[in-house]
């Protein structure tokens, strides 16, 4: 009887016969191919099942009056016997002795098959060398990165180039620092979708984000990465204060991700301790470390010291706080000397050539690079001489690569990456006077000035405290211009110890529930929007109170008579305002500041109130100018005139910090430092305050435009640069090729294993897009050619189990596109349309079902050409389909001697491999005296597809089944008599053909300088850090680096060659031998 092993070593192997049982061990034979030993091995009795064989199962029979192999397919397995439909329309019941069906291991090479004249139809060799190719030029192409194609997600080089470094990395811990906007979650996305293709759904990943975010990670990994069936099965988004859920998660977890991790470290109780114990505590036995921060290190030292440690604790321990503060003090002079390398500079760059080559006389790459460099200036080049821009960029790309803070630091600025976010366009100020504003202006004035004269004369620090406090919680809350009231500053009022004079305070809580607050500044408001609404602009407004919020959603929609969207985190009714030009404004309350995606189109940012925090601000503003399409981002603030401490406030942000007109993230610490020094002085001084920080902090010398030199300075040395336009140049030729993709994979799928399709009808389809389709596992008279079992265990991810309208209970995928334009389609989104690509669930499975197929492995035919010359009976040719690549095996050795060897580490070789030496698929022909094809007439003659109907000139083409094979061998062609051995010789011969070829030789020099390269890069900065005087753990990784790269290089100089494919035709002029093959069948 047929069975498999349910578990153990030998589960892996599929389907084998059982022959013997001896106590509680049972014999068992497996079937490779009909040319070696079946292998046989004792598994206990209790892990084998009997296995019922599935229809259309592929079925080995020795034909003993033919004296040949055939191969059918299952029509129905009876137990002790089978019905199999044999080419042809033959059908035959055999007994189980007589049935044999292939185990799971892929056949490693079809020669033997040919060499004992086993093959099957060539359309069936045609359609998998389409496919096989297909995939081996994506493949390539994304550099064996399978979860970045099949991502419906626009391909962007900075992107791209961040994810690559990642995934090619063994060790793979690193810190996405991308500046605000520049799409680190969509990095994620794919490095997230990438665990789980690399590890087949067997991992456990955890991520950690902000509360306000979770729902919209969710969103965007169902949506954009097709990972809604892993959430919450192996996928789980947890929020940051969710400490008792990431404790229990944190054990099980393969990968871990945090997405801003700065929040983490924030989030500390009593020094090191909160969840931030526990994450550091598991983080170094997580194979996968992924954090997401755009935070600067400079005046952050702490913060981004523990970000550190989760990645790399030996190195950077918690206790070197002191160090770690002195290596970024210091990197600022080496950051001053990088940003003059510019071509501006050129007629001062030997200064700063002689600096570097003094700070670093051990680095021989660096002063080879400063001595092309210098030998460029001596020509006295102009500012836009490409020589020297090319010089200066290899000199900036090592000192980057080199000497960043942490080479697993990764980072891009906005001003490398032209055109991807949108610039901020300035804000339009609408002031407006109010009476109940003045009032209150008037009464907080009086407590305050009240109180400091007191505070002056016999104050306490304590006391001090309390009513700069109190001072705060009063701007805090009018500044929110509420539609509610005083709010908490009611119970404030009652604090006497907090707030002093209780008669004055209470004058301010009375003037907080004046109605004029709100009513005034909402008609100021409307006032501004009736222009904005009429421009077709979308107007994003932001207050900080929810009630308030509501309050002004209902006055816009009343005026307006339009549709005006709230945002709510429990409700995702809000998110039709995105691209929807009949949903023209969105009010927010302050929940929506941080997450919020609402890039694309024309937007406007209107401030309802303007916070005092301007962290605040900019996350505003971060909602809107982030990555994707869209104008110039602008902002209309609301300033009453009444209130000087306002007005003051909104010109510092519009001319000092500058907030309206450029992003100020990396400004976020010296804010937060700012904001807290200020409380004290507007609680002495009032509006005064504000124009005194404005003076200092505004103009070219100005402290905030010092900061942000500093900054951009330190941030240069780490950022990674302009990315390489090649990057992504072949990969979007690919992808906008999508027709070819389809056509491909069509010729297999569909015309040869006879996958049926049906269209999608819908939104998408209406929206003149490539209408999205299904493809439906046929049972009717064209039955699909894979064993349904199969299907459906090699593709559960791409199926699609719910009964459909129009399908019924059909084996059905879910809705697939080949064109990337339509599956970023709104609409397709929304309904689940995937990309088929390379690393889809579907093309994967069907690859994988390919491989471990036999059918177009081999392949013979006759070709009748009439106007064919040369041998008056027939000539013969072989052809050689081989894949190549890059071999790791040394590679995979170095990972097992350092105990690396992970499912994570060797895929990533494998991707460092296709980066250096991109694997390419090759035809091999070869004529009967085993010499290459090189005549262009005869290569297209031999290359055209198998045609079974004559064309107009009478050519046709003829399967050799078996008794076609026996009619050849009464022909008496001499080959044919040692015919195995020279399919031998012949498979010998053509991968000495392809390794010899002058043009892979080139490609493959090529390739290990390339990869010789990007080592220099990634061993400099541990080589570095030895002469420094490394620790003890960085010794190892430079060891366990340097062995990695030179396995890696061996194996490009001798890459594995595979053969997929291996056929022969026969062709012939001769009218009458081609009768004799034909034979009637």
């Amino acid at each position: 009887m047929f069975v498999r092993s349910t578990g153990g070593q030998y589960a892996s192997l599929g389907i084998g016969k059982q022959i013997d049982r001896s106590g509680s061990f049972c014999a068992v034979e497996y079937f490779d191919s009909p040319t070696s030993e079946p292998v046989v091995h004792e598994i206990e009795h209790d892990l084998i099942e009997r296995v019922t064989l599935a229809e259309q199962t592929r079925v080995y029979h020795f034909d003993e009056a033919a004296g040949a192999w055939e191969i059918g397919r299952l029509l129905d397995d009876h137990g002790d016997s089978q019905l199999i439909q044999f080419p042809n329309g033959k059908a035959k019941h055999l007994k189980l002795e007589a049935v044999f069906v292939r185990w799971a291991r892929p056949i490693e090479d079809p020669t033997p098959f040919l060499a004992n004249r086993i093959n099957e139809s060539p359309r069936f060799s045609d359609g998998r060398s389409t496919f096989i190719r297909s995939q081996t030029r994506q493949r390539a192409a994304s550099m064996g990165m399978s979860a970045l194609l099949a991502s419906a997600v626009e391909l962007e080089a900075h992107q791209i180039e961040v994810v690559r470094r990642i995934l090619q990395d063994p060790v793979q811990r690193y810190l996405l620092a991308d500046e605000v906007g520049l799409g680190k979650t969509i990095e994620a996305g794919v490095l997230i979708r990438q665990c789980i293709l690399d590890a087949q759904q067997r991992c456990s990943i955890l991520v950690i984000v902000p509360a306000a975010l979770v729902g919209q990670w969710r969103s965007e990994l169902a949506g954009k990465f097709f990972l809604e069936r892993c959430l919450d099965r192996n996928l789980h988004v947890v929020a940051l204060d969710d400490d008792d859920r990431i404790r229990a998660l944190l054990p099980k977890a393969t990968m871990l991700v945090i997405d801003e991790a700065h929040h983490l470290t924030e989030r500390k109780a009593g020094g090191v301790g909160g969840i931030y114990a526990d994450v550091a505590a598991a983080a170094p036995a997580i194979d996968r470390v992924l954090l997401l921060s755009a935070t600067p290190a400079l005046h952050n030292e702490r913060g981004f010291l523990e970000m550190l440690h989760l990645l790399d604790a030996a190195t950077y321990p918690l206790g070197g706080e002191d160090a770690f503060r002195r290596k970024v003090e210091s990197r600022q002079a080496l950051a001053e000397i990088v940003a003059g390398l510019t071509p501006e500079n050129a007629m001062y760059l030997d200064y700063t050539i002689d600096q570097l080559a003094a700070l670093f006389p051990d680095d021989e790459l660096l002063q080879e690079h400063a001595s092309d460099l210098r030998g460029v200036i001596d020509t006295m080049p102009e500012p836009d001489d490409p020589a020297l821009i090319e010089a200066i960029g290899r000199l900036h790309a090592h000192l980057s690569e080199v000497y960043r803070l942490h080479r697993r630091i990764l980072r891009h600025r906005r001003r490398s990456i032209g055109g991807l976010t949108p610039d901020r366009a300035g804000a339009e100020i609408v002031r407006y006077r109010s009476r109940d504003r003045a009032a209150l202006t008037v009464a907080i004035d009086d407590w305050r000035f009240d109180e400091a004269i007191k505070l002056d004369a016999a104050g306490s620090e304590k006391l001090w405290g309390d009513r700069v406090r109190a001072f705060w919680q009063v701007l805090d809350r009018a500044s929110q211009y509420p539609s509610s009231g005083p709010g908490m500053i009611g119970f404030l009022a009652r604090q006497a110890a907090m707030i002093g004079d209780p008669e004055r305070f209470a004058e301010i809580n009375r003037c907080l529930g004046r109605a004029g607050l709100f009513e005034d500044r909402a008609e100021a408001l409307l006032g501004a929007l009736a222009s904005l609404v009429r421009s077709h602009a979308q107007c994003v407004i932001f207050c900080s109170d929810a009630k308030t919020a509501d309050a002004l959603a209902k006055r816009i929609r009343d005026e307006f008579r339009i549709t005006v969207d709230r945002h709510d985190p429990q409700d995702d009714a809000w998110t039709a305002f995105a691209g929807a030009a009949d949903h023209p404004v969105l009010v927010c309350d302050r929940r929506a500041e941080e997450g919020l995606n609402l890039q694309g189109g024309k937007k406007v940012v209107v401030h309802y109130d303007v916070p005092l925090n301007p962290n605040r601000i900019e996350q505003r503003l971060g909602r809107a100018d982030r990555y994707g399409s869209g104008e110039a981002v602008r902002s209309l603030v609301l300033a009453c005139e009444d209130d000087p401490l306002e007005m003051a406030w909104v010109g510092y942000l519009n001319t000092a910090l500058r907030v309206f007109d450029r992003s100020v993230a990396s400004l976020q610490y010296l804010i937060e430092q700012t904001v807290r020094d200020i409380a004290r002085a507007l609680f002495t001084d009032g509006a005064e305050a504000l124009a005194d920080l404005t003076e200092s902090s505004a103009g070219e010398q100005g402290l905030i435009e010092r900061e942000i030199k500093s900054i951009d300075q330190q941030d240069a040395l780490d950022a990674l640069g302009t990315p390489p336009t090649d990057l992504v140049d072949e990969l979007s030729e690919l992808d906008e090729d999508w027709q070819s993709i389809a056509s491909d994979t069509a010729i297999w799928l569909e015309q040869t294993l006879q996958f049926g399709r049906a269209d999608e009808a819908g939104p998408v389809a209406a929206a003149g897009m490539a209408a999205p389709f299904r493809y439906v596992y046929s049972t009717s008279n064209r039955h699909t050619l894979i064993p349904l079992p199969a299907f459906m265990a090699q593709c559960a991810e791409a199926l699609d189990l719910r009964p459909g309208p129009r399908l019924g209970r059909a084996i059905r995928t879910i809705p697939y596109t080949f064109r990337r334009r339509t599956a970023l389609n709104r609409a397709a989104r929304v309904n689940g349309v995937g990309l088929l690509r390379y690393g889809d669930a579907l093309i994967s499975g069907m690859t994988a079902l390919t491989q471990a197929d036999d059918r177009g492995r081999s392949f013979a035919m006759w070709r009748f050409a009439p106007d064919h010359v040369g041998d008056p009976l027939a000539e013969f040719f072989f052809r050689f389909d081989f894949v190549l690549e890059v071999d790791t095996a040394a590679a995979d050795e170095v990972l097992a001697a350092h105990e690396r060897d992970t499912s994570a580490a060797r895929a990533a070789l494998g991707r460092r491999g296709d980066m250096a030496l991109a694997p390419f698929y090759r035809s091999i022909w070869l004529d009967r005296e085993l010499a290459p094809v090189k005549d262009e007439a005869l290569l297209a003659r031999l290359g055209r597809p198998y045609g079974v109907e004559p064309d107009r000139s009478g050519a046709v083409d003829l399967n050799l089944n078996v008794r076609r094979w026996q009619r050849l061998l009464q022909m008496q062609l001499p080959e044919l008599a040692y015919w195995g051995e020279l399919c031998g010789k012949a498979r010998v011969t053509a991968e000495e053909v392809l390794r010899g070829d002058p043009e892979l030789v080139a490609s493959l020099g090529q390739a290990e300088q390339r990869a010789a390269r990007v080592d220099q890069g990634r061993l400099g900065q541990l080589r570095a850090r030895a002469r420094a005087g490394a620790t003890e753990a960085e010794s190892a990784e430079l060891a366990f680096e340097e062995q990695l790269a030179a396995a890696v290089r061996a194996g490009i100089n001798a890459p594995r060659v595979r053969l997929d494919t291996i056929g022969a035709i026969f062709i012939s002029a001769s009218r009458s031998a081609t009768d004799r093959i034909s034979g009637g069948i």
